[in-house]
């Protein structure tokens, strides 16, 4: 997608359409994702089981996967300068947020497999790690492309 971008061209009308599906695309990813973190967060203040936030994790797994795609694919339309410092922190970010995403699928796996026994430390962190990656790149990200928007 990175390398597509440069060579898009849209209208000012695809690009209007683009823009909404790009902020439609960033509720649905970034929104499920703060769920799951809220739901995380209420674990740790002993107000959720750790059941009930894997099975919310089971149920925003394919919005968060559905937003950073719309988010990918539509960013491309929107013709981003991928020489710009900011747009490549931004495409930095978007791809830790991926990556990171991967890992966060498996440490979701092992929590399930666990079947709603306490996780060892060593998930715990790996899990507190994918929380705190996943919401420095959804922020980062977001952040950019509001300031993207004021030049």
């Amino acid at each position: 997608m990175f390398l597509a971008a440069p060579h898009v061209r849209a209208s000012a009308n695809v690009q209007q359409v683009a823009l909404f599906a790009h902020l439609a695309a960033l509720v649905l990813g970034f929104g499920a994702v703060l769920t799951l973190d809220w739901f995380g967060l209420m674990w740790l203040l002993r107000r959720q089981t750790l059941t009930a936030v894997v099975q919310v994790a089971q149920g925003v797994h394919l919005p968060i996967w559905l937003g950073l795609g719309g988010l990918a694919i539509s960013g491309v339309v929107l013709a981003p300068d991928t020489s710009a410092p900011l747009t490549i922190v931004k495409l930095v970010a978007v791809f830790a947020v991926a990556i990171n995403g991967l890992c966060g699928w498996q440490v979701q796996r092992r929590l399930v497999d666990l079947n709603g026994n306490i996780p060892p430390r060593g998930l715990l962190l790996a899990a507190a790690l994918v929380v705190m990656i996943s919401q420095a790149g959804w922020w980062t990200a977001t952040a950019v492309g509001f300031l993207n928007t004021q030049r």
